[in-house]
Order: structure tokens, then sequence, then C-alpha cells
């Protein structure tokens, strides 16, 4: 694994040490903490699963009751029978409906047997007229459950009893029936495929007696040795807590029980906590091995990554000092790496915006040493061109008469007069700009520019449109520069309209943006071609004959004086418009 770069090194390191540290914590972590988890969430399971089951058996209970209350209160078979017609009756309709009961049987008040289901019931039978009759007849008509006993096939029967009333509300029979509990409750508890292997549903009475336990792995039955009642350390453990014993067989289990106070009974369920525990061995092997590979790959990706890491930033490098050698058009290539791609762009944006503010920084430096000199020229030849002019206008009048010489001095005239107002367009974008700003709205600074212009346009045959949408609008101008700056604007508009055309000067607030107003001066005339769009405020150029190529420089920089800005753009039904933007 070769490191060659001192950047690449520090990098790799770094990413090395990062990512081992966790990694050990980590390993740390699941050694420590993995066995109680695996045993925290055995403890869980066992108590929802239990839950569930223990749901079913009330359920189960409450069937039974409810089955058995029905036809102690059902008068719908008493009309046109007697009293004994309609004991036989119910009793039959019971045996039909439930194929868990063992037998039926129907005893008069003193116990003789008046009927039995199935017909030709041969087994041994439980006499109920003992403890278990007297309940019944103290119970009057209750539900009545017995003790569960073992018949000779080694089944638990429950049996169960209700009071049958005649017409007259007296006791006319007792019906008693063996409800099969593995028959009948196998259904319930046999499933354990919500338990681990070896794991089982135990139903057992108060006194620890077994009526029921579910077949599962080496927990299907106790021992012979552990005999038919369930350990004491079972029966004294706390309702609903999770608690962890070894069997009479020597193995650790975790169980849970809980009462079942309908019928004084326990349901517990188990597995062996040596199954889980399996699993966390086999976890620790496969952490192991996990973390073996994971530390290659993490070696093998740090050296990587630290060379794409490094790559960019020594590219980076590279190009900053051919830079600083004095090549200053170097920039950086395409870049990979998505992640450094911005840093790239950015980066030559940044040379980008400082070469054009270094020409720009040349250029203002050059403009503000020519603005200089162009002042004091303008000061200078202002007198002498003043006096060509006068005698100018006097060899005009001097020679009107002569067709050949008027012409000549007409000519002269009108170059005077360019060289004029080129001299006092210079002079006003050469010398400095004091802004004094105030409240002022569009009619206010608009007044002076039409009476400055309304000659001029009339002149030209052009119409000017005023469209104020700002009304009583207020916003921050120089009245005097902004006035100035409109007058060239519109003069600019004229020039380039047609005979009979209108020029459209518009107040309006744009959309979305508080404290801003806009003055869009709009023609008529050819429009801008896109090489004058790029240009058109820059000083000099103009695309008049007759122009100086100073108005439009003039109108920019008074609306940068004033925080403000200009826009230039085609319309959409041919022409030009600018825009002045006045902000706050």
């Amino acid at each position: 694994m070769k490191i060659t770069s001192g950047l690449n090194k520090q990098i790799f390191l770094a990413m090395a040490v990062v990512g081992l540290f966790p990694l050990l914590v980590m390993a740390f972590q699941n050694h420590y903490f993995a066995r109680q988890a695996i045993e925290n969430g055995e403890k869980e399971h066992l108590a929802f699963s239990l839950r569930s089951r223990l749901l079913w058996l009330r359920t189960w209970v409450s069937h039974t009751r409810q089955d058995f209350y029905h036809l102690a209160l059902d008068d719908s078979a008493r009309q046109g029978q007697s009293d004994e017609a309609m004991f036989l009756a119910a009793a039959q309709r019971l045996f039909k409906g439930h194929i868990a009961y063992r037998s039926i049987s129907l005893y008069r008040p003193d116990w003789s047997l008046l009927a039995r289901y199935p017909q030709g019931f041969k087994e041994e039978l439980k006499n109920p007229a003992g403890a278990f009759g007297r309940r019944l007849q103290a119970a009057g008509a209750m539900f009545v459950t017995g003790e569960e006993y073992q018949n000779a096939a080694r089944d638990f029967i429950l049996p169960v009893g209700q009071v049958l009333l005649t017409r007259q509300g007296e006791v006319g029979a007792f019906l008693v029936a063996e409800i099969n509990l593995g028959r009948s409750l196998g259904r319930i508890l046999s499933d354990t495929t919500d338990l681990h292997e070896g794991g089982s549903y135990i139903l057992a009475s108060d006194q620890g007696r077994i009526l029921y336990q579910s077949p599962a792995g080496n927990l299907a039955a106790p021992p012979p040795e552990c005999g038919d009642q369930v350990d004491s350390q079972m029966l004294a453990a706390p309702p609903w807590q999770v608690g962890k014993m070894r069997n009479c067989a020597g193995e650790e289990v975790s169980f849970v029980v809980a009462p079942i106070p309908e019928l004084q009974w326990l349901l517990i369920n188990q597995f062996s906590a040596g199954s889980a525990l399996k699993q966390f061995e086999q976890y620790i092997l496969y952490g192991l091995l996990t973390a073996f590979f994971t530390l290659i790959i993490l070696f093998v990706l740090a050296q990587k990554l630290s060379r794409r890491l490094a790559a960019p930033l020594d590219e980076l490098t590279r190009v900053a000092r051919q830079i600083s050698s004095g090549r200053q058009n170097e920039r950086l290539p395409p870049l990979k790496e998505e992640y450094v791609q911005e840093v790239g762009v950015a980066f030559n944006a940044m040379m980008d915006a400082l070469e054009k503010q270094q020409q720009a920084m040349v250029q203002s430096t050059t403009l503000s040493t020519v603005g200089k000199m162009s002042s004091s020229l303008v000061h200078e030849m202002r007198n002498p061109l003043s006096s060509i002019k006068i005698n100018l206008q006097a060899l005009a009048r001097k020679l009107k008469d002569d067709e050949n010489y008027s012409e000549m001095a007409t000519i002269s005239l009108v170059q005077v007069g360019r060289l004029e107002r080129m001299f006092e367009d210079l002079l006003q974008y050469s010398k400095p700009m004091e802004i004094r700003k105030k409240q002022i709205t569009f009619a206010e600074l608009l007044a002076e520019v039409l009476v400055t212009l309304e000659a001029e346009a009339a002149k030209e045959q052009i119409t000017l449109v005023v469209e104020d949408r700002l009304q009583d609008f207020l916003f921050q101008a120089d009245e005097e520069h902004s006035c100035r700056a409109l007058v060239n604007l519109v003069a600019n508009a004229i020039q380039w309209s047609a005979s009979g055309g209108t020029v459209t000067i518009t107040g309006r607030r744009p959309s979305g943006l508080d404290g801003v107003a806009m003055i869009r001066v709009s023609d008529k005339g050819p429009g801008l071609r896109p090489e004058q769009m790029e240009r058109v405020f820059q000083p000099f150029f103009t695309t008049r004959e007759l122009g100086t190529g100073l108005g439009l420089a003039n109108v920019k920089k008074v609306m940068d004086y004033q925080g403000g800005s200009v826009l230039a753009e085609n319309n959409p039904d041919g022409g030009a418009s600018f825009s002045l933007i006045f902000k706050d």
C-alpha cells in the first residue's frame, strides 16, 4: 500500500483513524451488550406471546359461558312442549354445536339420569352429585365449573354445569357437560411457532397440577421424575414477570406466568434459554469475520479516497503557482469529482472577475486621466472656439449672397456646434458629480423635460405620450441630474423616430419591488442590434453621424451615482426602450 504524497498520507491516516475508532467501539458494544439485548428481546417476546394466548383462553371461557346462558334463558322452544322435552332439546343442541364436549348429561333434580349424549356412552364418568352438585344447586341458574380430573386415557376433563328452570321458575334439571381440555384447548395452545425451538405452553391449576402442555421439542413433556406438577419456582413467581430457572432436567429455561381467575388456572409459557444463546455464539463469529473484512475494505477505501481528495487540491496548487509566475490566463481544467466542480468553477470565476476588475481599474484610471486632461483642454479650447464661431457667423452674414461660400460657412458653423456639444458632454462626463437626493414625483421630474423638448418634438412632428402610473408615489432622486438624463433619453428617442411617430414616457412601479420607481422611454425607431446592445453605454460609442458618444454614457453615470441603474432593450413591436430605475 504505497502512499506517495504528504497530503495523501495525512488524509489516509485521518480517514483510517476516524473509520477504525467507531469500528472498535461498535465491536466492543456488540460483544458486551449483545447477550443482554437478546435476553431482553426474548423476555418481551415471551410476554407478548403469553398475552395473545391468554386473550384466546378468556375468549374461550366467555363463549362457553354464553352457550350455557343462552340455553338457560331460551324461551323459543317452550310453546307446546313439556319442560322435560325442552330440556332434552337444549342438551341436544349443545352437544351438536361443539365437538370438544366428551359427554353431555341431563339430570333430574334428584340427580337421576334423564338423558346422556352421545347415546350409549360407556366410558367412566365421575358422579357430579357430590361437591360439584352442591355448588350447582347453590348457584341457582348460574354457570358452574367443577374440579378437573383425568380419565382412563389420561385426558384432563373439566366438568361444567348449568341449572335449567321450569316455566314456574323452579329447578327442572341439571345440565352437566364434560370438556376434554386437550381436545378443546389444543387448537389454542398447541401452536408454538411464536416461541423459539424448545418452547411450550403449560396450562395448570392454581395448585400447580399440569392440565395441558403443548408439544414442542425437548420440553414436550416433563421427565418422569418431574411428575405432573409445575415447578414450585413457577408457582411462586410474580405474574407477568419473566423468570429464569433450571427445570428438573437441568435445563435453563425462561418463563412467564399469567393467572386466569375465571377458572383458577395458570397459563405459563417457557423456552430454553440456550437456544437463544446459540445464536449469540454464531453472531460473535459472524461479527469477527465482518469486522476483519470491514477493516480491509476501510483501508482500501481510505487509500483511494485520500488520492481522490488530494488530486483537486494538487491541481489547484499547480494552477495557483502558474498564475503567480505571470501566466494570468491559466485556469483550472474541468475536474472529474462532482464535489469539487463548484470549487473549480468558483476559482475560475474569481480569476475572470479579478481580470475584469483589473481591466476596469485600468480603464477607470485611464478615463480619469483622460477626464482630467479633457477638462483642462475643454476650458482652454472654449474661448478660441467661441471666437471661431463668432467669426464664422460674421462671414456667413457677409457671404450670404454667395451661394458657394455661404454653404461652406453654414457647414463650418454646424461642425463648430458639434464641437461645442462634444466639449459640453465631455466636460459633464469628466468632472465629479455631487448628488443631492430628495423626494420627488414623476410629474415633477417630467415637467421640465416636456418644457425643454416640446419645441424640438413639434419641429420633428413627434408626439410625446405620457403614461403616469406612479401618480403621487414619491421616490428618491437628484432632480437636476435626473432631469438632464431623462432629457437625453427623450431627445435620442425623438431623433431616432420617424416623422409623425410617437415617443412614450411611462412612469410605473415594478411588480414585487417596494420603494422602486421606473421611468421608461420608448420609441418606434430601428431599435438596437445585438452588438450595439453590449456597447450602447460605453463612452464615445455612437451610431449617429453627428453624435458624440457621451450622451448615454452620461446617463449611466448619473444613475450609477444615485445608486440606480439604466437598462436598454428592444420593444417586441419595434423600436427601442431605455429605462431609468430609481431605488431607495
